[in-house]
């Protein structure tokens, strides 16, 4: 073992004295992100070190610490030089992946239930998303946290939502297209299509790669009753579940459905299938996908028949503890509704249009890795 004032330095890591806080780093995983302009491609911010030539056992010959950085010397001649805020950032303890995960890759989420909609879905101005920034970065930091929010006074245009979408990124198309309107249509190939009422889902779980975000412009909502949304956060209810009922809970997580649509639109035919639970866990065990729908459930179902009547059993509390949990409220022309596809399920009640009042939605949706990738910009942008 080496050492100097504020170094310390074994076989395989070296102890770095940083902000009065003694921070482990590993050898490989130093020489590996080196930055120098041969290891490191500045404009393209990626590594270009030749793996075929990458020594895993590489070790220092001398580390050299600065008040901003410090200069390794490895075994072989190279040189390598961090700064020290920067290995802060990234070093391995708890602590600090935690504030990384929480300051740069996805801020935490806040579960809610239906008495505490009013609280927590944030209200915010087309136009100031539109022009600002810091407007712009507040609202995804909401949506990403709640996993829903309003946009109020958008344009009573049909196009008006895609202004909002191009400040994130782009659109996801699906077999819906780029765009998608939500009206009564009575021969259609879509249960959302109708005016009765839509029992609460998540959009699209027969896509492997599922919309993330669900854009809903109301451009004229009806004036009968009904047509209330219906939204419920489905990570609330599944920690619920988890504690009160862990086996149904399991069921959920470990059982796979099959997820099924079949159509045509735009004279283009589909038939999709894909095969998830309706709870997707992540290695951690964190929720990382909701899928729920019961006109998109396919009829196949791929378990041991022993398996059907229990899954059956934890679906239906499920779906009955999510309308317990609910919360409804009624959106006004010239709201978008936005809410997390794979989080959060939705729904409506029946409504009724009239001969001159025929209720009509503008629906587009953006995948997560757009947004966060937006958030991430912004916070950079925003904190410089």
């Amino acid at each position: 073992m080496r050492s100097a004032s504020s170094i310390i330095y074994n076989e395989d890591v070296v102890t770095l004295e940083i902000q009065g806080k003694s921070l482990k780093f590993p050898f490989v995983w130093l020489r590996d992100n080196c930055q120098c302009e041969k290891c490191f491609h500045k404009s393209a911010k990626s590594r270009i070190l030749d793996w075929s030539k990458f020594n895993l056992n590489a070790k220092p010959k001398h580390i050299l610490k600065g008040e901003d950085s410090v200069k390794v010397t490895w075994d072989d001649g190279h040189t390598s030089q961090y700064n020290l805020n920067w290995l802060q950032f990234r070093s391995f303890t708890p602590e600090n992946q935690k504030e990384y995960n929480k300051e740069l890759y996805k801020p935490a989420k806040i579960t809610w239930k239906g008495e505490d909609f009013h609280k927590i879905c944030n209200k915010h101005d087309y136009n100031k998303i539109v022009a600002s920034d810091r407007a712009l970065y507040n609202w995804l930091y909401d949506l990403s946290t709640y996993g829903v929010t309003l946009i109020q006074n958008t344009p009573d245009k049909e196009t008006a939502i895609d202004a909002v979408v191009k400040r994130v990124g782009f659109p996801k198309q699906t077999h819906y297209g780029l765009r998608f309107v939500v009206e009564h249509v009575t021969n259609t190939n879509n249960v959302a299509f109708l005016s009765s009422n839509l029992q609460m889902h998540t959009d699209l779980p027969y896509y492997e790669y599922c919309p993330g975000i669900n854009l809903l412009h109301c451009l004229v909502q009806t004036t009968s009753d009904g047509g209330e949304n219906i939204l419920s956060d489905c990570h609330y209810v599944a920690n619920y579940m988890k504690v009160h009922h862990p086996k149904q809970y399991e069921i959920l997580t470990d059982t796979e459905v099959e997820w099924s649509d079949i159509g045509v639109e735009h004279g283009n035919e589909f038939h999709k299938l894909y095969r998830s639970p309706v709870i997707c866990l992540d290695r951690h065990g964190d929720i990382s996908r909701i899928n729920f729908s019961i006109p998109q459930r396919g009829n196949y179902f791929p378990v041991p028949i022993e398996k059907v009547k229990p899954w059956y059993e934890a679906h239906s509390l499920f779906f009955e503890l999510n309308r317990k949990f609910s919360a409804k409220f009624k959106a006004e022309s010239g709201n978008i509704l936005v809410f997390d596809n794979i989080r959060l399920l939705h729904g409506r009640n029946q409504y009724e249009d009239g001969r001159d009042n025929v209720r009509k939605l503008i629906g587009v949706y953006i995948d997560w890795d757009e947004v966060y990738s937006r958030m991430r910009c912004l916070k950079v942008k925003l904190e410089n």
